[in-house]
């Protein structure tokens, strides 16, 4: 649970270091990709924290790809 406050602040203090930077330049649409991106891995790093199991991006990849990869490897026989 400490380690969950951690993430937490620190995701925090790294949006308000950014944040208004990016206001004065008037980035909206960089606020609103790093404010996502921002997102996506305080939850990752929180799930990591609290030992969820968390799939692997390959998992998916290999997912998508082994039938193509089958299909190829048949035609070429």
């Amino acid at each position: 649970m400490v380690m969950t406050l951690f993430i937490l602040v620190i995701s925090s203090i790294i949006a308000f270091a950014f944040i208004p930077q990016l206001k004065k330049k008037k980035e909206t649409k960089t606020i609103i990709t790093f404010s996502i991106i921002l997102l996506f891995a305080t939850a990752i790093n929180i799930g990591i924290a609290l030992k969820l199991k968390i799939p692997s991006p390959l998992d998916f990849i290999t997912f998508i790809f082994s039938p193509i990869r089958d299909l190829i490897v048949s035609l070429t026989k």
